[in-house]
């Protein structure tokens, strides 16, 4: 479907395959969030319960100047438009050679799309921001009627490599619950292998149970590691051979994205396997040489933030952005009251 945005006079396709081109916009956006890659969205829209990719560009003369890869999916009843899935950045990815002005009209073209298919049971859109562009482009969104909510993640810097961040950057506490844990017979592991993702998906899921979350699918996550193992990382450790904790993250924009995590409850004091798993992720990184580690987002300066800060890490900005109906702040309201979550880190 092709229309023209009045206001700004670009054209706006949306499609439910990625349109010619995406590669190359994504290319000239750089550095893209690998959630805005293609095979994301296809094998996402493949995976989840009732689910379909939607792909949304903004250009002239055919040519697309910015995009969203959005995954529409059913969940207790609200159809949701998501730019940015469980936890992940997303959001426009605008070409990086446009002058200021034809920037912002792409962005503002872009919001104004996905929020127009808001309606009947379609009653969310969300995306989540990073990088050099998330002031701009928050402002010019929450401007149209965009919510907006400032966050922080936990970002441990591994430019200078493993051991300026194991002897400058951690602490020495963390220090001593790593080499514990390995002498307690713990090993570390770093290749993305399906086997042992789906040995550790039990222990995933059940913390997600825990915290009232739905997980994410395994079938997905298992395309992704067989289908972008450069891409996709799975840590983990092990005890005895068995698969005890585990990191499953990505490789974006230059830095490895820690996405979901679980360990072994009844072993992660004894062991410190959320230590471990947080070294194996700086290893990881290190040696593919990364720029640093996403740990993600804390609220607040909690004792989960406390502890990635004694992993070294420092607090960068991110930013929610939520368009919602009349439908769907009911439905939200509804949903955040019969959320009961308890658990722990992992």
């Amino acid at each position: 479907m092709t229309s023209v945005d009045a206001a700004s006079g670009l054209e706006v396709r949306v499609g439910t395959a990625p349109p010619a081109g995406w590669s190359d916009l994504l290319a000239a956006a750089g550095p893209a969030e690998f959630t805005a890659d293609a095979a994301w969205t296809a094998l996402a829209a493949a995976h989840y319960p009732a689910a379909a990719g939607l792909w949304i560009t903004a250009g002239r003369a055919g040519t697309p100047l910015g995009g969203l890869a959005v995954l529409q999916r059913r969940r207790r009843g609200l159809r949701r438009l998501e730019s940015s899935l469980d936890g992940t950045l997303g959001g426009p990815q605008v070409r990086g050679d446009l002058a200021p002005d034809e920037r912002r009209a792409v962005v503002r073209t872009l919001g104004r799309a996905l929020a127009g298919r808001l309606r009947g049971t379609t009653g969310l859109a969300a995306m989540a921001l990073a990088g050099t562009h998330r002031e701009e482009t928050a402002g010019i969104l929450a401007a149209d009627g965009w919510r907006r909510d400032d966050y922080e993640t936990a970002v441990v810097d591994c430019r200078e490599g493993l051991d300026h961040v194991g002897e400058r950057l951690w602490t020495n506490n963390r220090r001593n619950e790593r080499n514990r844990g390995l002498k307690r017979g713990c090993t570390l592991h770093g290749e993305p292998d399906p086997e042992a993702l789906a040995a550790w998906y039990p222990l995933y899921a059940a913390r997600a149970a825990a915290w009232a979350q739905a997980p994410v699918p395994l079938a997905f996550l298992t395309a992704l590691v067989e289908s972008r193992p450069d891409r996709l990382v799975f840590d983990h450790v092990r005890l005895g051979g068995e698969v005890v904790g585990g990191h499953l993250g990505f490789v974006s924009g230059g830095r490895l994205v820690a996405w979901q995590g679980a360990v072994r409850p009844d072993l992660a004091r004894t062991h410190f396997l959320t230590t471990l798993l947080y070294w194996r992720d700086i290893m990881t990184a290190c040696e593919r040489g990364l720029a640093a580690v996403d740990f993600g987002g804390c609220v607040g300066r909690d004792s989960l933030w406390d502890f990635k800060r004694r992993c070294g890490a420092e607090p960068e900005p991110r930013t929610q952005l939520v368009r919602r109906t009349a439908f769907g702040r009911a439905h939200g309201l509804l949903a955040s009251a019969l959320r009961r979550p308890k658990g722990g880190r992992s």
